[in-house]
């Protein structure tokens, strides 16, 4: 089978598999990316795709000044590519036997400091409703971890009393606690959601667009770009208020397991990244507050 028409075949089982638009949208960059390399290099048929093609493909991007964790993402994609014409055509070769990943940096993990954390609710202060809805969007990412599409997904019937069901990656749920400064923040943005589409249709997601339409990824990172002016030597994302969750948590005392289970890891591996990233100081004020003999 020739490598694009196989790539199409894949990325059209994705969708059967229903990856989410960002993953296939990430799936077909990658894949377009590795079938050029391969047509480049006279590779046409997947018959011909062998351990070295990718080992070829990697040196390439190497040399292109592409970073371990951008190389590892590709290869990811190409795996799982591999994998399904292997099982589906017995063509390209054996990726759960032998298939190499390139040792990755350790991450340095960014976080908010609490002056930046202010500096983004003063910015968000008022009460109209895009100011009022701003404030809770900030509140949930800081006080549960959610992802961006995460919080994008909520709908009304995913709201509890004191807890929220998120649809995770992989369409995986798992619940956060509402904490009493998020009850505060939902009940005011609730009030005022109510009163602003009393006469207006909107969509029946818990976070809507001035047009009442569900938010997307795009959206909410503009919300925290126009609410974080003034912050600088960080970058200002949804995400970093993830890692700012994550690392509070751990500062708290709550221990890695259940952080995990939070943020909807699939393994505690990607949680101790936030572990390590802690500075000994912050590790000694943890340890100093759980006495073993204290607590017996």
């Amino acid at each position: 089978m020739k490598i694009p028409s196989s790539i199409t075949e894949y990325l059209t089982e994705c969708e059967i598999r229903k990856y989410t638009p960002r993953t296939l949208r990430s799936y077909k960059n990658n894949l377009s990316l590795f079938c050029n390399f391969c047509l480049s290099i006279g590779v046409e048929d997947t018959t011909d795709l062998t351990l070295g093609t990718v080992k070829q493909f990697t040196k390439h991007m190497m040399h292109n000044g592409r970073k371990a964790t951008y190389i590892n993402g590709l290869l990811k994609t190409i795996k799982s590519y591999i994998t399904y014409i292997y099982e589906e055509y017995g063509e390209g070769f054996n990726t759960k036997k032998s298939f190499k990943w390139l040792k990755e940096e350790k991450p340095v993990i960014q976080t908010f400091s609490p002056a930046d954390i202010k500096k983004l609710f003063k910015n968000c202060c008022g009460n109209d409703f895009m100011d009022i809805r701003d404030t809770c969007i900030l509140t949930m990412f800081f006080e549960t971890g959610i992802r961006c599409l995460e919080l994008c997904s909520i709908k009304e019937s995913d709201i509890h009393s004191d807890f929220i069901i998120i649809n995770g990656k992989n369409h995986k749920q798992r619940v956060v606690p509402i904490t009493p400064p998020l009850k505060k923040a939902m009940l005011r943005y609730e009030r005022c959601k109510k009163a602003y589409f009393d006469l207006r249709q909107h969509d029946n997601n818990y976070f809507l667009s001035f047009h009442g339409r569900m938010l997307n990824n795009s959206a909410v990172e503009n919300v925290l770009r126009k609410r974080g002016q003034g912050i600088e030597g960080i970058r200002i994302s949804p995400h970093t208020c993830r890692h700012t969750n994550a690392q509070q948590l751990l500062k708290q005392g709550l221990d890695v397991y259940t952080i995990s289970r939070l943020l909807g890891h699939e393994n505690i591996a990607i949680t101790q990244t936030y572990l390590r990233s802690l500075s000994n100081d912050s590790i000694l004020e943890i340890a100093r507050g759980h006495s073993v003999l204290q607590n017996l």
